[in-house]
C-alpha cells in the first residue's frame, strides 16, 4: 500500500473537487454544507453545473462555483465557520470593506437587504480598457458561528436579465435539517484519510456507500473511488481482514478492475499470504489496461506492502513473469 501516492491523490480532490455529479445535473438545488453541521445553505440554479467544489483543509470552509452556459451566469458561493456569533451585517460589512477597495471600477452601488440577508449590488463596466457591462450581486448570510455570501455575475448584463438573478436570490435558504449526500461523505471521508484519521474515513465511506447502493450519485468511477478508499482505509487501519473483504466484494461487482485487485494483493501480502498475493497480482497485471483514464498502475517493487517477498525468488520470477 502505497500511503504517500494516496495522501497526494486526496490533495488534488480537496483543491480541485470534481465537477457536477450524476445527481447534481439533475437535481438544480444546491448545498453548502460542512461535516457534523445538520444543516446547509441551499439555492436553487436550474441549468447550473458545478465545476468546482471546494472543502477547506480545517473542515471548516467550503467554496462552491458553477456556471450556466446557456444564459452566462456564474456563481460562487462561501461559507466559514467564525470565532463568534454573527449577522449578516457583520458578514457585508467584513468583506465588502475588502471589495471595495479592489482596483475595479465600480457603479450603480445598492445595499439593501432582503429575506434575511444583507446584499450589495453594483456594475462594473470596463475592465482594462474593455467594456465588461458585468453585473455583480453578493448576498450576504450569517447562521450561529459561520458565514458566507452566495456571489451572482454576468458580463454584459442588460436589464431584461435582471429575473436571472431575483430568482436564485429567491430561492437561498438554510435546511434546517439536511442529510449529507454521498458525495459529500466521500469528501468528508477524503479528508479524514488525509488526516490519518483511519476509523473516521471508515464511517463516512460506509455511510456513502449505503447511500450510493445502486450508483445513482456518485456514477461508476465515483463509486470504485468510495470503494476502493475504503479498502485502504482499512488497510492503512491494520485491519486486513475487512481489507480483504471488501475488495473481494468490490471485484464481484467489478470484476476486471485492476485495482481492487492490486489492493487485495497488498491485503494478502500484509498477512503474509504469497499465494493469494500472487494470485490476486497476476489479475490485476491481467486487466491493468482497465484502468481509470487518470489513475497509473502501481510497481510493486516500490509498494511497503510487498518489501517483505522482494527477496524471495520465486516472488520475484513469478512478477516478472506478468510484467
Amino acid at each position: 500500500m502505497i500511503f504517500r501516492v494516496t495522501l497526494l491523490s486526496l490533495l488534488v480532490i480537496f483543491i480541485n473537487w470534481p465537477a457536477s455529479s450524476p445527481a447534481e445535473q439533475r437535481n438544480p438545488v444546491f448545498a453548502l454544507t460542512l461535516p457534523g453541521q445538520e444543516w446547509a445553505l441551499e439555492f436553487s440554479a436550474p441549468g447550473f453545473l458545478v465545476e468546482k467544489k471546494t472543502l477547506g483543509p480545517r473542515d471548516d470552509s467550503m467554496y462552491f462555483f458553477a456556471s450556466n452556459q446557456d444564459t452566462r451566469v456564474n456563481i460562487s458561493a462561501f461559507m466559514e465557520k467564525t470565532a463568534g456569533k454573527v449577522t449578516p451585517k457583520d458578514c457585508r460589512d467584513f468583506y465588502w470593506n475588502g471589495t471595495k477597495k479592489t482596483p475595479l471600477k465600480k457603479g450603480q452601488i445598492e445595499m439593501y437587504d432582503s429575506g434575511g440577508m444583507a446584499v450589495v449590488e453594483y456594475m462594473v463596466p470596463t475592465f482594462h480598457d474593455v467594456e465588461t457591462n458585468q453585473k455583480n450581486l453578493f448576498a450576504y448570510l450569517a447562521r450561529d458561528r459561520y458565514w458566507g455570501y452566495i456571489h451572482l455575475s454576468k458580463i454584459r448584463f442588460v436589464p431584461d436579465e435582471e429575473g436571472l438573478f431575483k430568482q436564485i436570490l429567491a430561492s437561498i435558504r438554510f435546511n434546517e435539517s439536511y442529510q449529507p449526500t454521498a458525495p459529500e461523505l466521500l469528501e468528508y471521508g477524503n479528508l479524514s484519510l488525509f488526516r490519518k484519521d483511519f476509523a473516521g474515513a471508515i464511517a463516512y465511506y460506509r455511510k456513502a456507500l449505503e447511500l450510493d447502493k445502486h450508483r445513482k450519485t456518485l456514477g461508476r468511477k465515483g463509486w470504485i473511488t468510495l470503494v476502493d478508499q475504503l479498502g485502504m482505509a482499512y488497510e492503512l487501519s491494520g485491519d486486513f481482514v475487512k481489507a480483504q473483504e471488501t475488495y473481494e466484494w468490490a471485484i464481484s461487482q467489478e470484476p476486471e478492475y485492476p485495482m481492487f485487485f492490486y489492493n487485495l494483493a497488498c491485503a494478502y501480502a500484509e498477512m503474509g499470504k504469497m499465494d493469494q498475493t500472487l494470485r490476486s497480482l497476476r489479475l490485476a497485471y491481467k486487466y491493468k489496461d482497465k484502468i481509470l483514464a487518470d489513475q497509473r498502475f502501481p510497481d510493486p517493487r516500490s509498494d511497503s506492502s510487498f518489501k517483505k517477498y522482494l527477496n524471495n525468488k520465486l516472488f520475484m520470477a513469478e512478477l516478472q513473469k506478468m510484467e
